[in-house]
């Protein structure tokens, strides 16, 4: 979900109709093992202080799972001595290009109290609001300060291929841009798999990408669905299932979009969820005066599960390039 300039990459979106259900286009799990259970029917306990970007990676299944959480854009609060974590050695759970500043960890959820943006009721809550002004003064100068808002991601929690899925009521208004994605747990970029991105200028098309390393640089493959639907007014699921020869993406276990599996998408990828606020010189887009604060995403559920033929599946060999 890094910003995107049409002069930086290559999206081809193609809007279609969701189609119409059949058993080949239906998602079936049968078979497959559940890896992670993340029901937010209780708060979930948060990962204490900053992401260690060096951590080992663990499976998705480990038994001490947690996640990391943190406030978008992720910085040093007013009164703190230094930027934290150290410049040097943050993680950008953003955009993987070590440059970014959207570093979850669980202690600036604790820190912001009754003002984080990250919160629990029944769902957890992802809430994008105008930026506290007190909090502007501990803001880098070089990042935005108009808005902050919620992201989580599971690193270094991992898993190579599956099915991943995400519960939720989108927000809506211009500049809002939710997403469900997958990083590689190595932390390069490209590749990135983008479940579910939804701009709220449109708030009934689902776009569905891969990032990857094409011919003339990096590319964005994308596909927009029309779905029909107001994707803020009720609870819908969104889903990948990405094996070792094509990945499958669903829209309430429909099939929406399909693209074989580049070479560069054979290794473990963690999980991110977030809702950002856009600019006006990127994809997402800038609010105006019609979007309404505060803008939350209600996440009931994410889950994830792993096929026995993926889990099988031999290491890949990249083809060479000639």
């Amino acid at each position: 979900m890094p910003n995107r300039s049409p002069l930086l990459v290559l999206f081809s979106v193609l809007l279609v109709a969701v189609p119409a259900w059949s058993a080949s286009t239906r998602l079936s799990l049968n078979g497959a093992q559940e890896t992670l259970v993340q029901e937010f029917t209780a708060p979930p306990v948060w990962r204490k202080g900053a992401l260690d970007v060096y951590a080992p990676r663990k499976p998705l299944s480990d038994p001490n799972f947690s996640w990391a959480a943190g406030y978008i854009w992720n910085h040093g609060l007013v009164g703190s001595k230094e930027v934290w974590p150290a410049r040097g050695k943050r993680f950008p759970g953003w955009t993987s290009n070590r440059n970014a500043n959207s570093d979850p960890n669980g202690d600036m959820i604790e820190q912001l109290g009754a003002r984080s943006p990250l919160t629990w009721a029944e769902t957890l809550n992802f809430t994008a609001t105008p930026m506290p002004k007190d909090l502007v003064a501990g803001i880098d100068p070089r990042d935005p300060t108009g808005y902050m808002s919620a992201s989580i991601t599971s690193f270094p929690y991992s898993q190579r291929y599956g099915v991943f899925a995400m519960v939720a009521k989108l927000p809506g208004g211009n500049g809002i841009w939710p997403a469900f994605w997958l990083m590689p747990v190595d932390r390069s970029w490209p590749p990135e798999i983008d479940i579910m991105e939804v701009l709220g200028r449109e708030g009934k098309t689902l776009y569905t990408t891969i990032h990857v390393n094409g011919k003339k640089g990096k590319e964005a493959r994308g596909h927009g669905t029309e779905t029909g639907l107001d994707l803020s007014a009720n609870f819908h699921e969104y889903a990948v299932d990405w094996g070792p020869k094509e990945i499958k993406w669903y829209f309430d276990r429909k099939l929406v979009f399909t693209q074989p599996t580049p070479d560069e998408f054979h290794k473990p990828f963690y999980v991110i969820a977030n809702v950002a606020v856009g600019l006006p010189d990127n994809w997402g887009g800038a609010p105006d005066e019609s979007t309404r604060f505060p803008a939350t995403m209600k996440v009931k559920s994410i889950r994830a599960w792993q096929r026995p033929a993926y889990a099988k599946a031999p290491k890949h060999k990249a083809k060479t390039k000639k």
